[in-house]
C-alpha cells in the first residue's frame, strides 16, 4: 500500500511566479485510515522538499504550497508523501506573534505586517507592510491631519444606516473586534480570521463583519496578501449609502509613493493617473513610486466572483486606493439576515507595473494553475 500520490500541475497560459496553489485530496480516495498532517511532505521532480501546509476538512485534506516559478504551457510533477518519517527540513515559515492589541506576522523571523485591534481606535487595521529595505509600502502616520483615518489597510464605509464609518469626524462609526475565529500559521501562510461589530459612536449595533487576512510566505519584494470579508445584517435592515467615502477596502500608499510625490497610477486597461482611473471600472489598479531608494508598488486585484465586478475605483493622486461600487453604482440594501462578500488580493511589488508583471500576477489569482492526480508511471 503506497503512501505517495503524484500531482501534475499545469501552468496554463500564464507564467507563474510565487503563485499560491491549493488542492484538496478527498479522504475517500486516500488509502490511509488516519493521516498525521505533520508528516505530510511535498517533493518536486528532483526530490527537493517544497514547503506545504495542510488543512483538514470533513471530506478532504487540503494541500497549500507556492509555485516559485513555472513558465506558461509548462508542467511540473510533485510527489505527496502522506506519511513521511524523515525529519522535516529547515524550511522558512510564517509565524503569528500575539501582543497586546495586535498580532505580528513574521516571515523568516522578520516582521512582514501587523493586524492591530486597539480598542481606542475607531477600527482595526493591517500595517505597516514592510518592503525589501524594511520601509513600509503603506502609510501609517498617527500625527498627520490629512485623512488621519487612512491607516495602511482598513475596512470602512461612509454611510451605514446614516452613520459615517469611514471618516473619524464627530459621531463617527466604530468597529469593535469581538471574536478571533481562526489564527493559524505554517510554512506557506499565516491566516487570521476575526469578527467585528460595527456600531454608531454610542455603541448601537449596525452590522457585523467576518474578515480574513492571509499573508503568504513570499519575498518582501513580491508580498501577497489575500483579504476576504463578509458584511452581514445581523441586527436588522442595513442601508449602505452611495458614498464616495468608502471602499469598503481602503489602502493608503506610502507618502513618497503617491502621484503628488512623483508616483504613478495604472489600471488593467493601461489608463494612467487619477484623471483616467478615478471613477472607472477595472479588474485591478496598480500604484507605484519611490520609497527610500526602492521603486515599490501596490496592486489591488478584485475577484471576478465579487458582486458587480469589475469594481469602480476611488483612487487618488494623494495616495488612496479604494475599490468602491457604492458611489458609482449606487448603494446596497441588506435586509436582516442578508450579507455581502468581497474578495481581494493585494500584490506588493518592486519595480513598475511592467517590471513586476502585475498582469501575470492577476492571472495567478483568477486563473490559478490546474492540478490533477496522476498515475505513478505518467
Amino acid at each position: 500500500m503506497s503512501n505517495q500520490i503524484k500531482l501534475k500541475v499545469a501552468a496554463g497560459n500564464h507564467n507563474r511566479k510565487f503563485c499560491p496553489v491549493s488542492f484538496p485530496l478527498l479522504k475517500i480516495s486516500l488509502l490511509l485510515s488516519e493521516i498525521n498532517l505533520s508528516k505530510v511532505r511535498l517533493y518536486d521532480e528532483i526530490g527537493k522538499m517544497v514547503p506545504v501546509q495542510c488543512e483538514e476538512t470533513e471530506a478532504s485534506i487540503v494541500l497549500h504550497w507556492l509555485i516559485e516559478e513555472l513558465d506558461a504551457q509548462e508542467t511540473i510533477i510533485y510527489t505527496v508523501d502522506l506519511n513521511d518519517s524523515k525529519q522535516k527540513d529547515e524550511l522558512g515559515k510564517v509565524e503569528i506573534v500575539e501582543k497586546e492589541n495586535q498580532f505580528d506576522i513574521l516571515i523568516d523571523r522578520e516582521l512582514a505586517t501587523s493586524y492591530v485591534i486597539d480598542p481606542t481606535l475607531a477600527k482595526p487595521y493591517l500595517g505597516p507592510i514592510n518592503g525589501p529595505s524594511g520601509q513600509s509600502y503603506t502609510r501609517l502616520d498617527f500625527e498627520t491631519t490629512e485623512h488621519p483615518h487612512h491607516r495602511s489597510i482598513w475596512l470602512g464605509i461612509g454611510d451605514v444606516n446614516g452613520v459615517d464609518a469611514w471618516n473619524e469626524r464627530p459621531d463617527y462609526g466604530k468597529q469593535k473586534l469581538d471574536h478571533i475565529r481562526e489564527k493559524t500559521a505554517g510554512t506557506v501562510f499565516a491566516r487570521i480570521s476575526s469578527e467585528a461589530e460595527w456600531t454608531n459612536f454610542k455603541g448601537r449595533s449596525l452590522m457585523r463583519d467576518q474578515r480574513t487576512f492571509t499573508v503568504y510566505n513570499t519575498p518582501a519584494h513580491a508580498r501577497i496578501i489575500d483579504i476576504s470579508f463578509t458584511l452581514s445584517a445581523d441586527y436588522g435592515r442595513v442601508e449602505l449609502g452611495a458614498t464616495k467615502e468608502a471602499g469598503p477596502l481602503g489602502i493608503r500608499v506610502a507618502e513618497t509613493m503617491s502621484v503628488d510625490h512623483g508616483g504613478t497610477i495604472v489600471n488593467a486597461y493601461g489608463s494612467i493617473g487619477e484623471e483616467e482611473c478615478w471613477g472607472k471600472s477595472a479588474p485591478w489598479c496598480d500604484y507605484y513610486g519611490k520609497v527610500g531608494e526602492d521603486l515599490l508598488g501596490i496592486a489591488a486585484f478584485e475577484d471576478p466572483k465579487t458582486s458587480e465586478f469589475p469594481t469602480y475605483w476611488h483612487i487618488r493622486n494623494y495616495g488612496l486606493i479604494a475599490p468602491n461600487n457604492f458611489y458609482f453604482r449606487g448603494g446596497q440594501l441588506l435586509n436582516k439576515g442578508e450579507s455581502l462578500t468581497y474578495n481581494y488580493r493585494i500584490y506588493f511589488h518592486k519595480g513598475n507595473t511592467q517590471e513586476a508583471l502585475v498582469a501575470d500576477r492577476y492571472h495567478d489569482f483568477i486563473h490559478p494553475p490546474k492540478v490533477e492526480v496522476i498515475e505513478a508511471d505518467e
